[in-house]
């Protein structure tokens, strides 16, 4: 599919030979016009490739990866030049179309946490939010603040379109009595989509800070069976879903939950999608 001064790779293995030329060219996946790569680029990996297939080679297997890559950067080169365009994009239209910052996490998402397709899907944010999940501190936090951002952008139907609304507080629906649930499992029905996400970010919130800071209490119990019953109600309507980002901002907003999340480390400490989001969510 040609789009002028570049063109749109269709063939898989086309795609991720696109993706390791970036990688060695200059900048790599980081640089301004990722997603896409040049004759110079296509030149540049060539050499490189070449000089290590002339190399002596333990490796059978490793020499013939090599000489495969070799064909793959010159099948490619010979495209582009076919086709007189200046590049050849390896990612899908959508994800090309992100601005530089979310374009190059879309390719680290798909290419090295995912199915390497060039298409960022659901189960490839998934992938890389249990990747990132591992990372502790300011790095994997960041990480998965992006990766939010990216669902955001390309699932709009998927993620909470804003924090702000109705989202019910524990006042609201904690009762007295043998059921504390009670109200809960009667208002849940009559909640839209939205509220009841961000009623799910505010208990998820509480639950990974006040209800953890008092192991005695009965609120992490309660909490927990609260996140059950509101994430089957969010995957029986498939509808939109907290995600981290959520979960911080919505829990910030209470005074007791912000004094356990002041700083990225302790978000990424105590703010776990794994934890928080899987366990409920991804079943």
């Amino acid at each position: 599919m040609s789009g002028g001064s570049f063109i749109y790779l269709s063939d898989g293995p086309l795609r991720q030979t696109g993706f390791s030329v970036e990688q060695m060219a200059p900048g790599g996946i980081e640089r301004k016009e990722s997603g896409a790569v040049t004759r110079a680029d296509l030149v540049l990996a060539k050499g490189k490739v070449r000089g290590l297939v002339d190399r002596p080679s333990d490796s059978p297997t490793k020499h013939q990866a090599l000489v495969s890559l070799l064909e793959r950067v010159e099948a490619l080169e010979q495209l582009v030049i076919d086709e007189g365009v200046r590049a050849a994009v390896y990612l899908g239209e959508r994800e090309y179309s992100l601005q530089p910052r979310l374009r190059s996490a879309a390719i680290e998402i798909d290419f090295c946490f995912g199915d390497k397709d060039g298409y960022v899907g659901v189960r490839d944010i998934e992938e890389a939010r249990r990747r990132y999940g591992q990372v502790r501190g300011p790095v994997g936090w960041n990480r998965l603040l992006l990766t939010d951002e990216i669902e955001r952008r390309l699932f709009p139907e998927r993620t909470l379109s804003s924090t702000e609304g109705l989202r019910l507080l524990p006042e609201d629906w904690l009762a007295d009595g043998d059921d504390p649930l009670v109200r809960l499992r009667k208002v849940v029905h009559h909640l839209d989509d939205g509220a009841l996400a961000r009623t799910y970010a505010d208990i998820a919130a509480r639950l990974a800070t006040v209800a953890q800071n008092n192991p005695t209490s009965q609120l992490r119990q309660l909490f927990e069976d609260a996140l059950v019953l509101l994430g089957g109600h969010i995957r029986r309507r498939n509808s939109v879903r907290p995600t981290i980002t959520d979960i911080a901002r919505i829990g910030c907003e209470d005074p007791e939950v912000k004094e356990h999340l002041r700083t990225p480390i302790e978000m990424s400490r105590k703010l776990t999608p794994s934890a928080l989001i899987d366990r409920y969510l991804n079943n």
